[in-house]
């Protein structure tokens, strides 16, 4: 059973949900989550390989696209109050594991998108006869504020899995030169660019239109100041480990702000933009994606550069 009515879903209790790190994923994500918020279900998700990932792709890098997936994920649920759990963290997997994956977790429902897994995952299910929802592709993003978001998201994903893939130590315990760059832009990313956008043009435009968000703005605007205080505390374990220090303390540091991170971006792409498209009129977003825009193209191009020559040289 490919695609099971959704009158019958009353019946589902428990619900898998693989990620692989593309929109469908999110939507898939959102779609699930609201059917377990409305039938009482609980998601279990788990982290999906694909081809953007890199056949040669290090262990350590699988684990933490996966990690950043699978907290992604999890954060929405968490926002809903919907019971989650995530299935294995230790690597995402092809799409052929699904249907052993739905059975081991006991999950009766399995909700994926028509590319989820490069196109091989529905198939799979299919043919394991595992009852599965598969959503169609999600349609194009057409706000210019929307893809700013989404691209500053997928770029501050960049920089700390490249950071990570430093700090594993394949190549030796890299030098603090190296390092500064990735702290340049973070600092850069919350104090300057992406954080203010949000909190004074979206965040704002929000509180206007309703008020049933207001509390997860709040707590939103309250990661947003905890990610730029770890910023800070991530420049000051660099300046530590350039004066002698391990590189432990300083890989805690950078892993502990890239979960924070994970988080945040999972509540903002599942649950805040999907409610900016609901709530926000047609001059709200004339007025947002008009100063996302203007913003944008004012950003100097200096942290990325840094950014690109402090990256490891790895195929990944």
């Amino acid at each position: 059973m490919n695609a099971p009515a959704l009158g019958g879903a009353i019946a589902y209790r428990h619900l898998l949900v693989p990620v692989d790190g593309t929109d469908g994923a999110t939507a898939v994500v959102i779609a699930a989550v609201d059917l377990a918020l409305m039938v009482g279900a609980r998601v279990t998700f788990m982290a999906l390989h694909n081809a953007a990932d890199g056949a040669n792709a290090s262990p350590a890098r699988r684990v933490h696209v996966a990690r950043e997936r699978l907290s992604k994920a999890e954060a929405v649920a968490r926002a809903q109050g919907v019971p989650c759990a995530s299935a294995d963290a230790r690597g995402a997997v092809p799409a052929d594991a699904l249907p052993d994956a739905a059975r081991d977790a006991g999950c009766d429902l399995v909700f994926v998108h028509a590319d989820a897994g490069d196109g091989a995952a529905p198939a799979a299910l299919a043919r394991a006869g595992i009852p599965a929802l598969t959503l169609p592709a999600p349609a194009p993003v057409r706000s210019p504020a929307i893809r700013i978001v989404l691209d500053d998201h997928r770029a501050l994903a960049a920089v700390l899995h490249a950071w990570l893939d430093l700090l594993d130590g394949a190549d030796g315990a890299p030098a603090a030169s190296r390092m500064r760059p990735f702290v340049r832009y973070v600092e850069t990313f919350h104090a300057l660019h992406h954080d203010p956008l949000e909190e004074t043009l979206l965040f704002g435009r929000l509180r206007e239109r309703t008020s049933t968000l207001d509390a997860e703005l709040d707590e939103l605007e309250r990661q947003h100041e905890r990610a730029a205080q770890r910023a800070d505390a991530l420049a000051a374990a660099l300046d530590r480990y350039a004066a002698g220090g391990g590189l432990a303390p300083l890989a805690r540091q950078v892993t502990e702000y890239a979960q924070g991170v994970w988080e945040q971006v999972g509540r903002e792409e599942g649950v805040i933009l999907p409610a900016a498209r609901r709530y926000l009129t047609g001059a709200d977003w004339a007025d947002v994606d008009a100063a996302f825009s203007a913003a944008a193209a004012a950003r100097p191009c200096d942290a990325w550069a840094d950014m690109t020559r402090a990256m490891p040289r790895r195929d990944n």
